[in-house]
């Protein structure tokens, strides 16, 4: 179930354990699959540190996505603004900042919601 804030949703997916990292269709894409049946389609720049961005020391190769599998979810939160944050309990931050040039984001929890980020505009679609 996802929360709605003033600028934000705070999507129904903590305790979720990834249990699929895999390349997207796209060059740049990635899918991760979690054990709450969602999907994080992401497509374009990714960053991803240990430890919250304004405090790390410096971004870890997206090749070092693959690493996650396993990782629970403990935080997930989309932004109006287009910015996706995923923190897992490796802390590791995952952070895609959908205004950038040539990112999409999709997350699909099905029975519950489906967000979707192209060009800086997030929109969330709650599935009943």
């Amino acid at each position: 179930m996802i929360s709605e804030l003033e600028d934000r949703w705070i999507l129904g997916i903590r305790g979720a354990v990834v249990v699929a990292v895999l390349r997207g269709s796209a060059p740049t894409g990635w899918v991760l699959t979690l054990s709450d049946g969602a999907e994080l389609i992401l497509d374009g720049p990714l960053h991803i540190t240990e430890g919250p961005a304004a405090v790390a020391s410096e971004e870890l190769p997206v090749l070092q996505l693959g690493e996650l599998t396993g990782a629970t979810v403990v935080s997930a939160v989309a932004f109006k603004s287009g910015l996706v944050r995923v923190v897992f309990n490796t802390g590791h931050h995952l952070i895609i900042r959908g205004g950038d040039p040539g990112v999409k984001i999709e997350i699909r929890k099905p029975n519950d919601f489906y967000y979707s980020c192209l060009a800086g505009v997030g929109e969330m679609s709650v599935i009943d």
